[in-house]
């Protein structure tokens, strides 16, 4: 900034010619032929200062205890104060500011978020003690009797495939997806598992009901356009007949638990 002629320095305001008594003790330097006069030097904040100090002087106040450097600015430059706004601009993103890191948003939703892959299997030979394959009608289940169901969920999707063979030879059976391991009773694997709790149709329930061919062996497959999330099936429970919406279930014969 240019200085004023001697010709008008006595026109220039009070304000400006009393600097010395506003400014504190700056490093200035007097002006030669004008003793009132204080040229401050243009020491705004830097840009490490930190910055609370840089939104003080910024403000125009000082905190005790901040230093006062930069706070007088009667003849601070426009080079300064572009200097000031830019480290306050800078404090706005530190990541130590909190309101720069509050969220604004989440990045992924639930409903977008694709379900980890999910694969549950169960396998063997029906026999009476074993909870893995377990028998409780050797009648409808005969002795040598196995089975296998692999349940594949990835991509939103779950795939559900039971294999038989050595059952009664061209017979229809009912079989589900159950809540709980089999156990020594056929009550044991509890109720159905179900995707929507209280929708008891084959499009929230697994239904793998097959019939046999002329050797006793049969599969079923069933698709659903969901994920296995959260709680999973945990046996598949094999049924004297067929699946029957508006009736019970009929009897459990044997069971399957799933791993």
């Amino acid at each position: 900034m240019r200085l004023p002629t001697p010709a008008i320095a006595q026109r220039m305001p009070a304000s400006v010619r009393s600097l010395r008594a506003r400014a504190g003790k700056p490093r200035a330097q007097l002006s030669p032929g004008y003793p009132d006069f204080v040229i401050v030097e243009q020491s705004a904040a830097p840009l490490d200062t930190d910055c609370a100090t840089a939104r003080d002087t910024v403000g125009g106040t000082v905190r005790p205890g901040v230093t006062a450097r930069g706070a007088a600015r009667p003849l601070r430059a426009r080079s300064a104060a572009l200097l000031l706004a830019l480290a306050v601009a800078g404090c706005a993103q530190s990541p130590a500011d909190p309101e720069a890191d509050a969220p604004v948003g989440n990045a992924v939703h639930s409903s977008d978020a694709a379900a980890a892959p999910t694969t549950l299997t169960g396998a063997g030979v029906f026999k009476p003690r074993t909870t893995m394959a377990i028998v409780y009608n050797r009648k409808l289940v005969p002795k040598g009797a196995q089975a296998s169901v692999t349940a594949e969920s990835t991509g939103g999707k779950t795939v559900t495939s039971l294999v038989v063979e050595g059952l009664v030879p061209n017979h229809r059976y009912g079989a589900h997806l159950h809540v709980a391991p089999c156990g020594k009773g056929p009550a044991d694997a509890g109720a159905h598992f179900q995707h929507i709790a209280g929708r008891a149709d084959a499009t929230s329930e697994v239904w793998l009901d097959l019939k046999t061919d002329g050797s006793g062996a049969g599969r079923a497959t069933a698709r659903h356009d969901w994920p296995l999330t959260g709680e999973v099936p945990h046996s598949l429970v094999l049924h004297a007949r067929p699946t029957t919406p508006s009736e019970q279930p009929a009897p459990r014969i044997a069971c399957l638990t799933l791993n």
